[in-house]
This record gives structure tokens, sequence and C-alpha cells, in this order.
């Protein structure tokens, strides 16, 4: 991960929460000592976006899982960026694998999304995946090209951007795709940035990954050159979320913080070490004097 990308994490809590989750989520993360190099975001279920908002610390973001590509109309179920910046929130995920697979969106739909999702001032988490056959057929390049460049169309501001990886085939399927895999794939994005679009936007625009990603997992993961975070699906209703939120703590100023942290409490243990040892040697050497 690069020194000037901010690295970035986005627990997607997809259609598995209610208000009793959502409070349990709200205190282990209100509880916990975050990162503060990582921004954090969680992605909420339309309907709860402003309980979410309402009730997560102000330093977490919350996004949208999806939205339409127009302002308002006839067009029921879906939820517009208007809407959810009403709901106090800035952030939507775009071309989830699960929208693509499921629901057939076509790169065409999403192209149509993201571009109004940025008219509209939103900020951008753009998925693009590979599934098994991909890989297996030696695709994965083609196939995420293609997403990629159906994507770039769309984009008029890539620093309101966050490009998500999913490698579909390694996603609750007991199959984990290895840090070395991950990076290659990794590296193929950024290349095709960097000679699609332009050398400054490969190098700040932030390129996460999905699959299966856990708090026994993030910590190999985080080291990679390419990587600057993770889209978490199930971990994110968990504990485990916070350990992956701070699974990038190798930056100069968290590691000082930390050394000056030890270095007090050494001090202050050491203290009381003397403290305790002065006050054993003073009642060692007491002597009451004897009234004969």
């Amino acid at each position: 991960m690069s020194g000037s990308r901010k690295f970035f994490v986005i627990g997607n809590w997809k259609m598995n929460v209610n208000k009793t989750h959502i409070d349990n989520i709200v205190k282990f993360l209100t509880a916990a000592s975050l990162n503060f190099n990582t921004e954090a975001v969680v992605g909420c279920p339309s309907c709860y976006l402003s309980y979410a908002r309402h009730h997560l610390p102000s330093e977490i973001g919350v996004a949208a899982q999806n939205c339409y590509k127009v302002p308002s109309g006839n067009f029921s179920g879906e939820i517009s960026p208007a809407m959810i910046q009403d709901c106090g929130c800035e952030w939507v995920i775009l071309g989830h694998p699960e929208r693509r697979a499921i629901f057939n969106e076509p790169d065409e739909l999403i192209s149509e999304k993201v571009a109004h999702a940025q008219q509209a001032g939103m900020k951008v988490v753009a998925c693009v995946c590979e599934r098994k056959e991909d890989r297996d057929s030696n695709r994965t390049e083609e196939v995420l090209f293609r997403q990629m460049e159906s994507l770039a169309a769309s984009i008029s501001d890539w620093s309101r951007v966050v490009v998500a990886f999913e490698a579909l085939w390694a996603s609750g399927t007991g199959i984990l795709a290895t840090p070395a895999q991950v990076q290659e794939v990794l590296a193929k994005l950024r290349y095709w940035l960097r000679h699609n679009v332009s050398q400054e936007v490969a190098n700040s625009t932030r390129i996460i990954y999905a699959g299966s990603v856990s708090s026994a997992t993030c910590l190999e993961l985080a080291k990679l050159k390419d990587l600057d975070g993770f889209l978490v699906s199930s971990a994110a209703l968990n504990p485990d979320f916070v350990d992956i939120i701070n699974s990038s703590r190798m930056s100069s100023s968290w590691l000082w913080e930390k050394h000056q942290h030890l270095q007090h409490t050494t001090a202050l243990i050491s203290n009381l070490r003397l403290r305790h040892v002065n006050k054993i040697s003073n009642l060692d050497s007491y002597s009451p004097s004897r009234t004969i």
C-alpha cells in the first residue's frame, strides 16, 4: 500500500441486519480503538440508512448498497443518490457482484448508475469481479479490463472513487485466494488505470479486495503493495471487523504513538516497582525501640 493512499475498509451488511443488530455493531465499534489512518465505512440496507447514520460514530461513513441512474421517477423499489444524501450518507456501492450475478445488471447499467451518482456528488465504491470460470479459462484480465473500461467511461472524478475487486470463487466457497493471487490482480487493475486513464489516477486511486476477508487473513493481505483496504461481508457483523479496520496499523505515526504509549507504560510500571521495593526495604530496616 502506498503511503499517499489512505487505507479504506467498508463492511457490507447486505440483507443481514435489523435495528437490534445495528445497535450491537454500534456498541463494539464505539468501544473499539480504531486506527485513525483507516477510513471506515459500512454498507447499510436503504431502510436503515438514517438509523445507522444517527447512531454510528461520525468518523465512520455510511454507504447505500445500491442506487438508480436518475434522481426521481416511477421506479418502484429503487433509491436515488438524492435520497441517500437526504439520509445523511455520502457513499454508495455500485456494481457489486451480487447485483451483477443475481440481478443480472450489465456493465452499461452499472456505468450509468456510477455516472449519475458522481453527478449527484456521491462517493462511489465501484466493484469489479471475476468468476471461477473466468479464472479457469485464463480470462481474468479480459473480464476485469472490460468492466474497468465501462466504469472509466462514467467516472468524472477519480478522487471520489474506490475500486473494489472481488474474487467470486473465493467468496463463501471455502477456497481462499492466496496473497500472490490477490496482488497479481490488483497490480493488473493499477496497470490498466496507468495506461488507460493516467499515471496520477493509477497512483492515487484506492483498490480494495473482497473475498472472504477475515481477522485471520487480513494482516497478511494488508501488506500487499497494491492493496489499499477491504470490502468485508460477514466479518463486518461482528467484532472481527475492528481487527480488519486496524489491519494496516503499520504507519510511522501509529507506530510512534504506540512507542510513546509503551514507554509511558514501562516508566509507570518501573516507578511502581521501585516504590514497592523501597517500601519493603523500609520495612526490613525498621527496628522498633525496645522498652526495658
